[in-house]
């Protein structure tokens, strides 16, 4: 595993600056304002087998948006097909499950629900043509389940009426059997495979009468605000946290007729702005259930402010093509009972053992996972999981029949480096500290504004939609000349850094300009 590599602003006592020409004091190297910022590494699309890849690229391209925002829903997608219907055994007596949790964190504006509404349409067709197939089914078992009903009914006003004790025992006796035939008849609901958003009740419902299956791929934030209270200040996790690992739920919490989930199968994923991602990941009860740690996030680059007016639509064979998988894969896992199982090639097992092993390596003091253990703990079965979704990608029509090769694994090692890398960089948005995160914003402002002198009031009004307050203005101020940012001058304004604009003072909601990695990969042919 490939650690997160950190992009610092130089300490060196020596580098200083001063405008040209100036014969003022010198500056100091300023102190970047969120700490060590990570810089996340961009998607790589080349997991993926070519129709994926190119859905992925073109998607990207159309809504003019980071590849990393279309690869992770097309990562989820893969597991609400394969979800609760594939498992991978690396070893005898391991059997990891592929459904995933993921959260595509951008700020507002930034097109996540027009990469949805693309990536999950052939999701919401199979669920149609599953609907079509089993509805004269549901005719059927209800009209044999009225009429049964009805015999009962009968049977039963025939044991009542009944007076000679030897009848009454065969016409109750006959009651009893004709009402327990009608129970024994089951009217199949209209089957579900993916929902935008549940409650943890309404969740363990639908994934009770899916057989323990359910996706809720949505672009907002609001399964992340239930998790945290938004409904119950004690939310019910258990189809999320049992729901990821595959742990049976008790009768009790399912349904008021006992059904049970023996092996549930939940697929996540959220597409939220960072505001609800700090709360989410901030909430110290679900941090200390684990349940933020199940989840491998990605924080797309922003275009905003590049992306071109015009751009062209998907290709329509790639959208075809795309389409006609998911929708058959989908389709096909669906009809499953049981989960097939798939095991490693000698040569996959080489992979994932290597990659464990550095796994374990970074979780000690000093390694690159020491610092989100919670997470880092779960990155073996984690990477399992994504060699299991790559192995059905690449082989849609029968995975289940094959073992997982090494350039699978390989590949599922590069995915888990990116959400491993991505993780880090959640973390650094969810501790930010909210003057601070301001503080960076104002500063790129004026950067892009070119300002390298200005006043108090010069600020509050170009900078009014984040300094709404004096105060603020007062806050932010003093946070840029503590860490060296600005300094004052002897007429009471304040100068700029003269390197303020060669140092992006840290990664968060928005970029000022996409990495040359992002851009070409969106754009590309």
């Amino acid at each position: 595993m490939t650690p997160a590599r950190l992009h610092l602003v130089a300490d060196d006592p020596h580098d200083t600056d001063a405008p040209p020409g100036d014969t003022g004091p010198l500056w100091d190297m300023p102190v970047p304002l969120t700490g060590a910022a990570t810089v996340p590494p961009p998607f790589p699309l080349d997991v993926f087998p070519r129709w994926l890849g190119d859905m992925a690229t073109g998607v990207a391209r159309f809504t003019a948006t980071d590849p990393a925002m279309a690869g992770t829903l097309a990562v989820a997608v893969l597991s609400a097909c394969a979800g609760g219907r594939l498992e991978v055994e690396p070893v005898p007596g391991w059997r990891e499950p592929v459904n995933i949790f993921t959260a595509v964190i951008a700020g507002p504006g930034e097109r996540k629900s027009p990469v949805h509404r693309a990536m999950t349409a052939p999701l919401f067709a199979a669920q149609s043509t599953l609907s079509d197939a089993i509805r004269p089914r549901i005719a059927e078992a209800a009209a044999l389940r009225d009429i049964a009903d009805r015999q009962a009914e009968q049977a039963k006003a025939q044991a009542a009426k009944a007076t000679d004790p030897g009848k009454r025992d065969d016409a109750t006796a006959d009651a009893v059997a004709a009402a327990i035939a009608a129970e024994a008849i089951t009217v199949p609901g209209l089957p579900k495979l993916i929902v935008d958003d549940a409650t943890p009740e309404v969740l363990i419902n639908l994934m009770a009468a899916n057989g323990g299956r359910m996706a809720i791929i949505s672009d907002e934030g609001g399964i992340f605000d239930t998790l945290a209270g938004r409904y119950s200040a004690s939310p019910n996790l258990d189809p999320y946290l049992k729901g990821h690992a595959g742990q049976p739920m008790s009768n009790e919490r399912i349904t008021r007729e006992g059904a049970s989930i023996e092996k549930p199968a939940l697929t996540v994923c959220v597409m939220a702005q960072p505001v609800v991602l700090r709360q989410f990941g901030g909430n110290a009860g679900l941090a200390g259930r684990g349940l933020p740690a199940r989840f491998l996030f990605a924080l797309p680059a922003s275009m905003a402010g590049y992306r071109p007016v015009d751009t062209p639509p998907v290709p329509e064979p790639v959208a075809a093509g795309y389409r006609s998988r998911v929708h058959d894969l989908a389709a096909t896992f669906a009809e499953w009972e049981d989960p097939a199982v798939v095991v490693l090639t000698e040569e996959a097992g080489k992979v994932r053992r290597a990659a464990a092993e550095q796994v374990e390596a970074e979780l000690r003091p000093g390694g690159s996972l020491h610092d989100m253990r919670e997470w880092g703990n779960k990155l073996a079965g984690a990477t399992l999981r994504l060699a299991g979704l790559l192995h059905v990608a690449h082989h849609p029509a029968d995975a289940w029949r094959r073992p997982i090769d090494a350039d699978r694994m390989a590949d599922a090692v590069r995915l888990a480096d990116f959400f491993a890398a991505h993780y880090r960089a959640a973390i650094a948005t969810i501790t930010a500290d909210a003057t601070t995160e301001t503080a960076r914003r104002v500063l790129t402002i004026v950067t892009a504004k070119g300002m390298t002198t200005f006043t108090r009031r010069e600020l509050h009004r170009r900078c009014h939609r984040q300094l709404p307050r004096a105060a603020d203005v007062t806050a932010v101020l003093d946070v840029l000349t503590a860490h060296g940012w600005i300094r004052t001058t002897d007429t009471g304004s304040y100068e700029v850094h003269p390197r303020a604009a060669d140092h992006n003072p840290g990664s968060g909601d928005t970029v000022t300009t996409p990495p040359s990695s992002h851009v070409s990969a969106a754009h590309s042919t």
